[in-house]
């Protein structure tokens, strides 16, 4: 199996495994949908972070997966923004202030708003518009979406112990993220580091 394919083919598996997560919660059929769309955001877009430094770190394995990184990172932002609406809409009845109130959204707020810039310019035409340098400085604010959205995602999640009777440690599917957001980040400094080592072995 390629490796496009075979990324495609865990996206898939991921995302499957967190709807049946929530499917079997003991949850509304509302929280749980809004549930997988969130958690499945935070999902594909840890991965669309992770492929860049690994392609750096190992480009003879992971470099062929650069350019599919466009994708993961758009599906992303489709899930995050078909969270929020949903959010809205049977949360908030559309009450934007109301919405807004807790920390948790209002941190999530601005993130939602990269996603959306980043997911409009991602196309050849923007790059072509934008210019090469200032496509990339706009694409960089990618970094920090992520961070405000491991903030909201910490801040609403239920953690592992027991809430309204659940048992505790039942919440694997947050567990599971979080350790991949602290792999996305570990590989996001171990990336910028090998690429500054390697300018300097370039200029020197």
């Amino acid at each position: 199996m390629q490796k496009p394919s075979f990324l495609f083919l865990l996206l898939a598996i991921g995302i499957a495994l967190l709807g049946a997560y929530q499917g079997a919660a003991d949850t509304s059929s509302h929280t749980a949908i809004i549930r997988f769309l969130a958690l499945s955001a935070f999902f594909l877009l840890s991965v669309s972070l992770m492929i860049g430094p690994l392609a750096v770190l190992q480009p003879s394995t992971f470099a062929q997966l650069i350019e599919f990184r466009r994708a993961v990172g758009l599906a992303a932002a489709a899930f995050a923004a078909l969270h929020a609406l949903l959010v809205l809409a049977l949360y908030f009845g559309w009450d934007f202030a109301l919405a807004l109130s807790p920390m948790p959204h209002l941190i999530a707020l601005p993130a939602l708003f990269i996603l959306a810039a980043l997911a409009l310019t991602s196309c050849d035409y923007a790059v072509q518009k934008l210019g090469m340098g200032k496509w990339k400085t706009l694409h960089y604010f990618v970094y920090p979406a992520f961070v405000l959205i491991l903030a909201h995602f910490i801040l609403k999640s239920n953690g592992l112990m027991a809430k309204q009777g659940v048992a505790a440690g039942s919440n694997i599917s947050e567990a599971s993220l979080i350790l991949l957001a602290g792999a996305t980040l570990a590989l996001q400094f171990g990336g910028f580091f090998v690429r500054r080592k390697r300018k300097a072995a370039a200029s020197s």
